[in-house]
């Protein structure tokens, strides 16, 4: 069975928890048509605590065993917890999805739905 997984942060495309991804199918990209806010230090997180904006990142579907392994990096359910929000793709199609909240989110707030990677230049 697949499920779609709605991310936002370091699991996007060319972004460095990408990998995690291996064997999932891009729907798109997508937003979360309810407002939520991101905080972000090295990496993002997606809280509920301020309906500040809509969140943008990439719809995908993937695996059971796909899913549990994203439960694995994200440390579900004891760092992040997992529950399912509506997002609407560039198509206009809603779909619902799993997405990854912070309870205790850290770092800065971001004045905007969008978590792009800080890159080290080599």
């Amino acid at each position: 069975m697949t499920r779609q997984v709605f991310v936002y942060g370091t699991l996007k495309r060319g972004y460095s928890n990408h990998h995690w991804l291996e064997g999932a199918h891009f729907l798109g990209h997508a937003h979360t048509t309810a407002r939520y806010a991101l905080y972000a230090v090295s990496y993002p997180f997606l809280s509920d605590d301020l309906a500040l904006y809509p969140v943008e990142g990439e719809l995908y579907a993937v695996s059971d065993a796909g899913l549990l392994r994203l439960d694995v990096l994200e440390q579900h359910p004891d760092d992040y917890c997992r529950r399912e929000i509506t997002v609407q793709l560039a198509s206009g199609d809603q779909a619902v999805a799993w997405a990854y909240f912070h309870p205790a989110p850290q770092g800065k707030l971001l004045a905007a739905g969008v978590y792009l990677e800080e890159r080290t230049a080599i």
